[in-house]
């Protein structure tokens, strides 16, 4: 976690779910522009930048590139990463991000550690019983 702090992460992923929520009820969530640094490589590699994000929606200039920052929760099982399914690994993920973003380059031991911070926050998934309907009244038939 010092690594993922020292790097810049908490600045758009905080708050109990690591999405940028502080406070409920937050309905839309947080929005980002992503990505930030877009001379990086990594933008024309993985195309980060043809779908236009929140403005597909709402054709609000400002909301050109926009996106809801997801919850790191349970991030290990949640690939393909970004948008657009681009990238396939968490570790390449991460590379991607400090670079598009943050406009930082991490080394092996960098991105490991943030990895292994991430996959210390999976958990078990609640469970969830199905709500049932109760029978139809009579015959529908008739």
């Amino acid at each position: 976690m010092q690594r993922f702090e020292k790097t810049g992460c908490t600045t758009c992923h905080s708050g109990p779910a690591f999405n940028g929520v502080t406070a409920f009820p937050a309905a839309l969530g947080v929005f980002r522009k992503f990505p930030t640094f877009t001379d990086s490589a990594y933008v024309k590699k993985y195309g980060l930048v043809a779908d236009e994000g929140r403005y597909e929606a709402t054709k609000r200039p400002e909301d050109r590139h926009m996106w809801r920052v997801p919850t790191l929760r349970n991030l290990g099982e949640t690939a393909p990463y970004f948008h657009n399914g681009a990238v396939k690994t968490l570790d390449e993920a991460v590379r991607v991000m400090a670079k598009t973003q943050l406009n930082e380059d991490l080394g092996a031991d960098e991105v490991h550690d943030i990895v292994a911070f991430l996959g210390a926050l999976d958990g078990t998934f609640p469970k969830q019983a199905m709500p049932r309907l109760p029978p139809t009244p009579g015959n529908l038939l008739d």
